[in-house]
């Protein structure tokens, strides 16, 4: 079973994704389908997008990212790896408590539903992809809601961190 890593190879995610926070490097990511704005709109007006100088929102940051299962921050790039299957039933876990204590989910059905469907969504991703490969995300208005196309990119390795 395969699923996504943080990648974090220098601050630049933490100035791009300023308001919503960044993700932690190697943290475990979900592609962050439940966290998307209105992009059709240009924005979603809340935290996580950024903003013009007029304060007007511009890009949002779910547009080209994906969202930290921990941390909720985002991040640019994340590497497809081999997971166990209590990692992932841990990540699950870990969605559906922040879909009820931080985002008011309902009922913890309705939060359950919501993270395994978000994770089998994450796991047959990268079922597509080979291991160790980066991939990259960038969201678009379409007329059946939202289209996801992916970048993917083989990995090298400079200094501590494989690039």
């Amino acid at each position: 079973m395969k699923f996504l890593q943080a990648v974090r190879l220098d601050a630049s995610d933490e100035s791009l994704f300023r308001f919503s926070g960044a993700a932690r490097d190697g943290e475990w990511c979900v592609s962050g389908g439940y966290a998307v704005c209105d992009l059709a709109a240009g924005g979603c007006g809340r935290v996580g997008c950024s903003r013009n100088e007029d304060g007007s929102p511009r890009s949002p940051a779910c547009a080209n990212s994906f969202v930290g299962v921990t941390t909720h921050g985002r991040c640019s790039i994340a590497e497809v790896v081999e997971i166990d299957a209590e990692s992932y039933r841990q990540i699950v876990e870990t969605l559906v408590r922040h879909f009820i204590e931080d985002l008011g989910a309902p009922t913890e059905a309705d939060a359950r539903r919501v993270a395994e469907e978000e994770c089998a969504y994450t796991r047959e991703l990268c079922e597509g992809f080979s291991p160790e490969v980066w991939i990259t995300v960038r969201r678009t208005p379409t007329e059946e809601g939202i289209g996801e196309h992916y970048q993917v990119f083989e990995r090298l390795m400079i200094g501590k961190h494989p690039i």
